[in-house]
């Protein structure tokens, strides 16, 4: 009988790795830029111990592109993608998962943050460098491309917590059937050694809610909410983004407000617990909830005492889809939350530039012309003049003269320098 062990998903991919790493150069291409950048890193994916964030394995797969007489690169990409999902999948279904997860998203939403701020930065720097400096360039080049690499990993961890409260909620379905089956429990004190806790209905019902399960409808005769029942109530946004419904159900405020502050209830349990990873996960899911919701939710923040939850709360709402984006901005402006509307705008300019003209149409097909005009001054003050006129491409008519007033708004220098990108651009 032979002593050797199979080798589980995570090891398989190790090995992989390994041997497309022994066919690449250690000083050149991206695996030099990574021996260089974080050599015990790469070791630890080299020897199975972590697996590599997607991008990283994207990019050697380039390096080997790369290479001269080269001819399997897109037969190793297909395994490559293959034995990674495997590998994360069997690390992901391991216990404690959850925790790690959460804890590398918050690290890595940092990350991004730090590396947006770094390339705003040094893209000023480079704009108003007299004469230009190859240096501060080359150094944003970088900055933007860590800032890429941040992003893309902060979305494939929040793919993975997805798929793994999938899995969850599968596992609890299955394990309802099997008990609805089962007799009743017994009652007493102990039962076969066990003791036995009742909950009460509105301690299970509080559980459900923290593991973000669909919430009933609050109120005999309330409509359903929430993307799954899209077109029950009114228009909503496509994208499940959480925009106003045009006929909202009876009571929909009322539902909101304790929509928020239960929320804001869960959050402060974790934040006394000091659990910073599923706390940031609460501000996630919140900053996703339908967008009348938003300015309950600060409000809510701001009486339990964490205010300081607010910025993150609106960062992540600043990712949202363009319509919901809008619909968030909206529901802060009616709400008389004109500064966290600003910011949450000044915040979404990081986004790819197509993304905020998108941004910026939806808000004026909710008659928001100033919040729009608001957007693209940003646009126009964080990026450079050609950059800024890109956005004008996704709809020349409404957004051309806007992205003009925007940019006068500024300074006229920065109104010259974006009429200058506009025609040359039309040329």
């Amino acid at each position: 009988m032979s002593g050797a062990q199979p080798r589980d998903a995570v090891q398989e991919f190790a090995y992989f790795l390994t041997g497309l790493a022994w066919r690449l150069d250690p000083e050149t291409g991206w695996y030099g830029v990574f021996a260089r950048r974080d050599p015990d890193g790469l070791r630890a994916c080299l020897e199975g111990r972590e697996v590599p964030p997607w991008d990283v394995v994207e990019s050697l797969l380039y390096d080997l592109a790369e290479l001269p007489d080269e001819q399997g690169a897109s037969a190793a990409g297909a395994r490559a993608r293959r034995l990674h999902a495997q590998a994360v999948a069997d690390v992901d279904s391991r216990p404690g998962s959850r925790p790690a997860l959460e804890e590398r998203l918050t690290a890595m939403v940092r990350e991004e943050r730090r590396t947006a701020q770094r390339a705003r930065e040094l893209q000023e720097a480079a704009r108003t460098a007299h004469p230009p400096q190859a240096r501060l360039a080359e150094d944003l080049a970088w900055a933007r491309g860590d800032h890429a690499r941040a992003a893309s990993r902060a979305g494939e961890l929040r793919a993975r917590l997805e798929a793994l409260g999938q899995v969850e909620t599968r596992v609890r379905e299955r394990a309802g059937r099997r008990k609805a089956k089962r007799p009743a429990r017994p009652r007493g004190a102990r039962f076969a050694g066990l003791e036995v806790t009742e909950e009460a209905p509105e301690e299970a019902a509080e559980a459900e809610q923290s593991v973000h399960l669909p919430a009933p409808a609050a109120a005999q005769g309330a409509g359903p909410r929430g993307a799954r029942f899209a077109g029950a109530w009114g228009k909503r946004s496509d994208d499940g983004g959480g925009g106003p419904a045009d006929s909202p159900p009876p009571g929909a405020a009322a539902q909101d407000r304790v929509a928020a502050a239960t929320a804001v209830s869960r959050l402060t349990r974790l934040r006394a617990t000091g659990d910073g990873g599923l706390a940031y996960a609460e501000l996630c899911a919140a900053a996703h909830r339908p967008a009348p919701e938003l300015p309950l939710l600060i409000e809510e923040l701001e009486r339990a005492g964490l205010s300081f939850d607010v910025p993150t709360l609106l960062w992540e709402a600043a990712c949202l889809p363009p319509d919901g984006l809008a619909a968030a901005a909206d529901a802060l402006t009616a709400a008389d939350r004109g500064a966290e509307g600003a910011a949450l705008l000044r915040q979404a300019v990081s986004r790819p530039v197509v993304e905020v003209a998108q941004t910026a149409l939806a808000l004026l097909d909710r008659d928001r012309g100033a919040q729009a005009l608001e957007l693209l001054a940003a646009l126009v003050r964080s990026r450079t003049p050609e950059e800024a006129a890109a956005a004008e491409a996704v709809a020349p008519d409404a957004l051309g003269p806007l992205l003009l007033a925007a940019a006068e708004s500024v300074s006229p220098h920065r109104h010259s320098d974006i009429a200058h990108a506009l025609r040359t651009a039309h040329r």
